[in-house]
């Protein structure tokens, strides 16, 4: 990829560097996948006993007409309650899914408005009650010490690891976006409000020095849209992946589609499009994406971005 006119460029990577840094990524990924779950894990339990040790022992009154929409109220407005109360089902609710099923917005103030929600809540929850843990319900009877006791443990190990693979599928993204932001700060640019209405033309670019976060560009958003102070607009989306097929998807099937548009609709001489990426991707599709005018930075090698940067002024 020849820079137009000349201008500074970031770095073309050789066939043999894009295998070197696709393996040194891997290793990163799994490293991190080995080290930190059960760390994690750890730390989340003792909040997610607590929340599962007074939702199993008050569940009956959630699972009765009327339910007792105050104590509903109280359980949803706790974040680790709420999360626990989503764990009784036999496979964990997410917070869109339930709203999708209840037909509604489920929060606090909701819950203590509606008795009609709150008992919508309670038939959704008995019906989707896991029956191993809580035999006692279906028996129509009350549980034994024993049973609460090993319910209120199963649940609350179901809530922890619930909370460590959500917060795995977005620290890694979150982790790169936020690396972005110290890298342009650090190198003199400042953040600015983004056009609700997008960059629709390059009259529209921020100011060079400047950038914006998650910003409609064309047709497509991206992560971070930097106006470089040579006067380009660097376009870059942060792309995280524990597989290859998932890498392909979110460099090849995304980034590079959103490149492509932007060079039509800009013209290659006014943006610099490029991915920030982390974990597992396969060589031969990083490569591929660089033969179609996207710039790759690694995780592990960041400073080449701060080295584009510099250059480009």
């Amino acid at each position: 990829m020849p820079a137009p006119d000349d201008q500074a460029m970031p770095s073309v990577w050789t066939t043999e560097q894009i295998r070197e840094d696709a393996a040194a990524a891997r290793a990163e990924f799994r490293s991190r996948r080995l080290d930190e779950p059960l760390r994690d894990y750890l730390e989340k339990f003792p909040a997610a006993k607590a929340a599962a040790d007074v939702v199993v022992s008050q569940m009956h009154l959630l699972l009765t007409r009327p339910v007792n929409k105050e104590l509903a109220a109280g359980i949803v407005g706790n974040k680790h309650q709420f999360a626990a109360l989503r764990s009784l089902a036999a496979v964990p609710i997410s917070e869109d899914d339930l709203d999708t099923l209840l037909d509604a917005s489920l929060n606090r103030t909701a819950l203590k408005r509606s008795q009609e929600l709150a008992d919508k809540l309670g038939q959704l929850l008995t019906s989707s009650l896991d029956p191993k843990r809580f035999p006692w319900v279906e028996a129509g009877r009350a549980a034994t010490p024993e049973e609460l006791e090993s319910a209120q443990l199963a649940t609350a190990l179901i809530t922890a690891v619930s909370a460590v693979q959500a917060g795995r599928r977005g620290e890694e993204s979150k982790a790169l976006e936020g690396k972005v932001a110290e890298i342009l700060d650090a190198a003199g640019y400042t953040q600015v409000t983004k056009l609700l209405t997008g960059i629709k033309r390059i009259s529209h670019f921020p100011e060079a020095g400047t950038y914006m976060r998650q910003t409609a560009l064309g047709g497509h958003n991206a992560d971070y849209v930097v106006r470089l102070f040579d006067g380009r607009l660097l376009a870059l989306e942060c792309k995280a992946s524990n597989s290859a097929v998932n890498g392909f998807k979110r460099l090849n099937k995304e980034v590079v589609v959103d490149a492509g548009d932007w060079h039509r609709e800009f013209g290659r001489s006014s943006v610099v499009a490029a991915a920030a990426i982390r974990g597992v991707f396969k060589a031969d599709n990083v490569a591929t994406a660089q033969s179609q005018n996207v710039f790759v930075f690694w995780w592990h090698k960041m400073d080449v971005l701060a080295d584009f940067l510099a250059s480009a002024s």
